[in-house]
């Protein structure tokens, strides 16, 4: 493809509307406003997101191309989910939605990024670095922007004008999911062709790449930063920073759709939401500990967030199913009947705390502490 045919990234938060190419823009950034303003274009070293204080927001992407957006608010140990927004997006089905401080970013099967401003709740424009459908995002703090592709590309945008700074090619066939580390240093990513990449993005280059013994189809971090989990069609591997091998293996009787790792009073677990409309609660260290049934359909996605609920700050986990529901639940409901617990796996049976019926098909979620 010549450099005339290539497609553009454009935003109409950009004062001067310019129209830039990340073109082969793997090597440097793309230009040296930066260095001229004494800025840097480096990922912040630390973004732990503070607790929300009685809201947040949920944003979820749909089969049908409509962007949603809830405010979940608490009242007393409650919450209700109210609808705040709704946003046509895209002409294709939305794959991957991220919220950054005040920006919300969503990727779809069209190959184009759509940007919000989540505060004025305006759309602010597009991206069109890739040239396929676009895969995963996520934001670091609110400075910049991953997005990855079945381009088998990764891109990162510098948030305060939406320069593409760098392309990232380090895998053969599309990439399935991304993370950062919390400390802004280090990503992960996962593609079809069965490799796993640790990326230093202080210099924007391939640390490591490993095969995987299947497709990697979702990677994410703990809260601390100090383990990882890469996801496959039915097993979770549990790896420690600096470790080549996995520490564990989880093994799911069911295809895992959605799975994050958690921290709940200083210990890890893996949550995985499954095609069975179950999500299944593992130690870190691999055993099964119970199950909860979610939904009436399978559970495409979970996001969890810190609140405070009736003084007192908690894990709230929001998970979105293909029945159409939004629903949130209080991780401590989870997880407190099974700390400690070395019997068989247990069928918990709670309530959430709040249900939303958006009576579509959903297929991504994100959530932010709606503070700017």
């Amino acid at each position: 493809m010549g450099s005339s045919q290539r497609k553009r990234a454009r935003t109409a938060s950009s004062s001067s509307s310019t129209t830039t190419s990340a073109g082969d823009s793997s090597n440097t950034p793309a230009d040296t406003s930066a260095k001229d303003s004494g800025k840097s274009d480096e990922m912040p070293t630390s973004t732990k997101r503070e607790p929300a204080q009685d809201s947040f927001l949920v944003m979820a992407g749909t089969y049908e191309r409509i962007l949603y957006g809830l405010e979940a608010r608490s009242i007393g140990n409650q919450l209700t989910l109210n609808p705040q927004f709704i946003f046509p997006a895209h002409i294709g089905c939305i794959k991957a939605v991220s919220a950054g401080g005040r920006y919300l970013a969503s990727g779809s099967t069209d190959e184009i990024i759509k940007l919000y401003d989540l505060k004025k709740r305006v759309e602010l424009g597009s991206l069109h670095e890739h040239t396929g459908s676009v895969t995963a995002l996520q934001f670091h703090g609110s400075t910049h922007l991953l997005s990855a592709s079945e381009d088998g590309a990764i891109c990162i945008f510098r948030t305060r004008d939406w320069e593409p700074l760098k392309v990232l090619r380090g895998h053969k066939g599309a990439v399935n999911s991304i993370a950062i580390h919390p400390s802004g240093k280090l990503a992960l990513s996962v593609a079809q062709d069965r490799t796993i990449v640790i990326w230093n993005l202080l210099t924007g280059q391939r640390a490591s790449r490993t095969k995987t013994p299947q497709i990697g189809e979702i990677v994410a971090w703990s809260p601390s930063g100090s383990h990882y989990i890469v996801a496959y069609a039915t097993e979770v591997q549990v790896y420690k920073v600096g470790q080549a091998e996995p520490l564990t293996t989880v093994f799911s009787q069911q295809r895992i759709l959605s799975a994050l790792i958690v921290t709940y009073k200083n210990a890890d677990y893996v949550l995985c939401g499954c095609q069975d409309k179950r999500v299944r609660i593992y130690s870190a260290k691999g055993t099964e500990l119970a199950s909860v049934q979610f939904h009436e359909n399978r559970i495409k996605g979970l996001s969890a967030i810190e609140m405070t609920l009736d003084g007192t700050v908690h894990t709230v986990l929001v998970s979105i199913s293909s029945d159409g529901r939004i629903k949130a639940w209080k991780l401590a409901d989870m997880i407190d009947p099974v700390d400690g617990y070395s019997g068989a796996v247990l069928d918990l049976q709670i309530e959430p705390l709040a249900t939303y019926n958006a009576d579509v098909r959903l297929t991504c979620v994100t959530t932010s502490s709606g503070e700017f």
